[in-house]
């Protein structure tokens, strides 16, 4: 199961209108069971960033639950601020 979840890093983050967000750049997991609860994501360049809160590192962090896999991408569920 590491090597799957491990595959996940790098795969393109989409919204809902198709445009990019960014990149899975970690994954945080449960200490005790090791499922994924959440990912930080690297921005695409071409993001408006005033949509996504950023962490100290200029990354964005999405709950995992709010992802949904497709072909090699994942879209992700848009909360509205």
């Amino acid at each position: 199961m590491e090597d799957t979840n491990e595959k996940l890093i790098g795969k393109t983050i989409l919204n809902s209108k198709g445009n990019t967000v960014g990149k899975i750049h970690t994954l945080i997991k449960e200490y005790d069971s090791g499922r994924i609860v959440s990912v930080l994501v690297i921005p695409s360049k071409k993001l408006i960033h005033n949509n996504y809160s950023l962490t100290k590192n200029g990354e964005i962090l999405f709950p995992f639950s709010s992802l949904s896999a497709v072909k090699d991408a994942f879209i992700i569920e848009e909360l509205v601020k």
